[in-house]
């Protein structure tokens, strides 16, 4: 598996995550009392649940070095490819080079 089919397999699995969530909360939604204030609060835990995914996207690690890919990680992950690095910028691994057995720290 390459550094690249990492990252995809991980954003699959964080948007499988966050579908669940989703309709999980949107069930438990139309089962509650019509309270503005219990509405506000599942409104912010949908809010926070889903700015922590994208940020966990964003600050994925390289398998390589376990540092941030940042933007890198980001947008190869989400399925762009032009116009993106293709190396993690900390230890210049190329995104399409198999996961390494164990990391280098």
């Amino acid at each position: 598996m390459t550094i690249r089919q990492y990252l995809r397999r991980r954003t699959d699995r964080y948007l499988t995550f966050a579908v669940v969530f989703l309709m999980i909360i949107g069930a438990l939604m139309s089962r509650a009392p019509r309270i503005l204030g219990i509405r506000i609060i599942f409104a912010v835990l949908i809010g926070v649940v889903l700015a922590a995914g994208f940020w966990s996207l964003v600050e994925a690690p390289c398998p390589n070095c376990l540092k941030s890919l940042g933007r890198v990680g980001f947008w190869l992950s989400v399925g762009r490819t032009r116009g993106v690095a293709t190396s993690c910028p900390h230890c210049r691994i190329n995104i399409d080079a198999d996961l390494p057995s164990l990391p280098k720290v």
